[in-house]
């Protein structure tokens, strides 16, 4: 989903109810097991993750 969220806890507040719960489990398990380096931001309009130097 692209959105105008500047931040990626604005963006999952605008996924719907009914796919909130999903998207939680999936952003919680990618954070979890993200290498050292790499960050979550926003970019083109979705979720990414980054290696920020």
């Amino acid at each position: 989903m692209q959105s105008k969220a500047a931040t990626p806890e604005e963006y999952v507040s605008e996924i719907t109810d009914d796919k909130r719960e999903a998207f939680a489990l999936l952003r919680r398990t990618i954070l979890e097991n993200l290498p050292k380096g790499y960050e979550e931001e926003m970019s083109y309009g979705m979720i990414g993750y980054v290696i920020n130097p």
